[in-house]
């Protein structure tokens, strides 16, 4: 039989509460319903929470008493007499039942909670249909209003949405409130198919709002009078709150690799050969790696084998490449490659890749669509390191005074003894650099930039799965690089600091070493180490390679120096000018060494000849 009586008190100044003393019984089992709910103005919102006190009679040590849902018959939760107490008492609550809801949601004065039908269940007794809704009433519920707009691609840069523009669909709108009392913050609204965002804010306590899209947008789409850094707003409803993005009509591919920072003998890596384009028109075309012949190709472990394989030569297509996908903040073609050194190699030794994409009539910058990357062989090192390029000269790196760029490139690894589910790394940019000019180059997983200050940018592998070293050590590496412009007016001995700080998951951060460059007079460093100082294109190259570098030093003009794989000179001439022709059509096909000598400084590149 079950007895079931009702009451209402009311508690505490400024909140309403409802205590519904309905009671439950079926053979040894009572059970007291003591849910209460109650308004809180402040918060804007009403809790309500669930709970039941028991008394089993006939109990013994050892018993209990379980709650389950009475629809799936799934436990929610349960308790056990571990004193031998009889009768025995004792409490749970619902965790299934909703605990909290804004007033937006109250219909009628009232904030309604409910959930599904729940049971008791102690030995041979249950409890069926034990109710989960009550009405909590609210007296004085705040007011709420709107903000909304569209985000979208201005194709004509016009600043209004017309034919031809593309709206952006699952970008998240950030609105960011002040309050004089309660909570304000952070809330999100994603923009649908359509590029349509519509936001709901608490206006009864508040002074004043901002609404943004994630910093992360910045890195492909400069700030405009169309695309602000953030609205500031301080009433509802506001419409019409865009944000244009505009493109431009420039395509600039780029190719580059990542991998480890040094490989040892016999022990597998993976390398992530990469094309991406920083445009908004598509791009298609071939990416192409040649690997060192030193190392061996496993495609069966590789995260996305080649499409074609010929000896040292692995090929993939692309195709409709734009910064318009992948969030439309970066995007690139990534493959991920497991190699193997020979046996062979020892350490000492560099390993050397090469990777090219197809050259685009619109492209803006060819020499891009090729680099280098060559990796030491050791046999122990710091996994975690940061690197600059130009490295400069000495220890304290010195480089020409008006050197514009700087490339940063950062390599972590997962040693413990589980997989990192998520990685984070966050750098300080010096003050001798413009942030304004910052550019990603690339990463070996998705990731997501996001501005933390004005000079400290936070890059998030989230889900990223890192493999442990001692699990997959190929697979237990990641990387990424980005380039930054220094600041103009800089004078000889200013120095650029940077450091880095990597997170795997909650541990603490790992710091890595501080790069270092000094300006220097530019007839004072003879450097020409780094891939954007010097320039071989194209390469592979047919009949004509052209060699460019940053910088023509007069007291000590390089000289070049073309050697066979079997270190036999072929060709050799000086540079008197910044770009220059040289004819190799006489050379015969396959790999050769181009030695750049200036000064005391001896630097190489490897070239493929078709």
């Amino acid at each position: 039989m079950k007895r079931i009586t009702f009451s209402t008190l009311m508690l505490l100044i400024g909140f309403i509460f409802q205590t519904h003393a309905q009671v439950y019984t079926a053979g040894d089992i009572t059970a007291y319903d003591q849910t209460m709910g109650s308004h809180d103005s402040t918060m804007c919102a009403s809790i309500c929470l669930q709970q039941f006190s028991f008394t089993i009679n006939n109990s013994f040590l050892g018993d209990s008493i379980i709650m389950k849902d009475q629809s799936s018959g799934l436990m929610i939760t349960y308790a056990v007499n571990t004193t031998g107490m009889n009768p025995w008492n004792t409490n749970l609550v619902n965790s299934n039942f909703p605990s909290f809801m804004p007033d937006y949601m109250v219909s009628g004065g009232m904030a309604f909670f409910g959930g599904p039908p729940i049971k008791f269940i102690s030995g041979s007794d249950t409890v069926f249909n034990v109710t989960s809704g009550y009405p909590v009433p609210v007296p004085n519920p705040c007011q709420y209003g709107n903000v909304s707009g569209k985000i979208y691609i201005d194709n004509n840069n016009d600043c209004v949405f017309n034919t031809g523009d593309v709206p952006l669909s699952s970008v998240p709108a950030q609105t960011n409130s002040t309050v004089t009392s309660g909570s304000g913050g952070l809330i999100n609204g994603y923009s649908n198919g359509s590029g349509d965002y519509n936001i709901q804010l608490q206006q009864s306590w508040m002074t004043g709002y901002t609404v943004s899209i994630p910093t992360n947008y910045q890195f492909t789409f400069p700030l405009t009078s169309c695309n602000p850094l953030f609205y500031s707003y301080t009433t509802l409803p506001q419409t019409n709150v865009n944000f244009s993005l505009q493109c431009t009509s420039n395509i600039d591919v780029q190719s580059r690799s990542f991998g480890p920072i040094t490989v040892r003998p016999a022990i597998p890596f993976m390398l992530h050969p990469y094309v991406s384009n920083t445009g908004c028109d598509s791009a298609s075309g071939v990416l192409t790696l040649v690997k060192d012949p030193n190392t061996t190709y496993n495609a069966s472990l590789s995260s996305n084998p080649a499409t074609y394989v010929n000896g040292d030569t692995l090929k993939w297509n692309f195709s409709n490449l734009t910064n318009l996908s992948t969030g439309a903040y970066w995007n690139s073609f990534m493959a991920g490659v497991h190699l193997t050194p020979t046996l062979a190699v020892s350490s000492g030794d560099t390993l050397c890749f090469y990777v090219t994409s197809t050259i685009l009539s619109a492209d803006i910058n060819a020499a891009n669509n090729q680099s280098w990357l060559c990796i030491p062989v050791v046999n122990s090192y710091d996994p975690n390191v940061k690197e600059v390029s130009p490295k400069g000269v000495g220890a304290t790196g010195k480089i020409p005074l008006g050197t514009d760029y700087l490339d940063y490139t950062i390599h972590f690894q997962n040693t413990g003894t589980a997989p990192a589910i998520n990685v984070s790394v966050i750098d300080t940019l010096d003050s001798n650099v413009d942030p304004a000019s910052f550019r990603i180059l690339g990463a070996s997983h998705i990731m997501s930039p996001q501005w933390l200050a004005t000079n400290v940018v936070k890059f998030r592998f989230n889900n990223i799965m890192l493999a442990d070293s001692s699990t997959n050590e190929a697979k237990s590496h990641g990387q990424l690089s980005y380039t930054i412009k220094l600041k103009p007016g800089l004078t000889v001995g200013t120095q650029i600091k940077n450091k880095a700080s990597i997170y795997f998951d909650s541990n603490p951060a790992i710091v890595t070493n501080t790069t270092l460059n000094t300006l220097d007079f530019p007839n004072a460093v003879s450097v020409i180490n780094d891939e954007q100082s010097i320039q071989l294109y194209p390469n592979p190259a047919d009949d004509q390679l052209m060699i460019n570098v940053s910088n023509i030093n007069e007291k000590h003009q390089p000289s070049i120096a073309i050697y066979s794989i079997n270190n036999q000179l072929v060709k050799e001439l000086t540079l008197t000018k910044l770009t220059t022709s040289i004819d190799i059509s006489s050379l015969r096909s396959g790999l050769y060494i181009v030695k750049i000598i200036q000064g005391d400084q001896t630097y190489m590149r490897k070239l493929m000849k078709k």
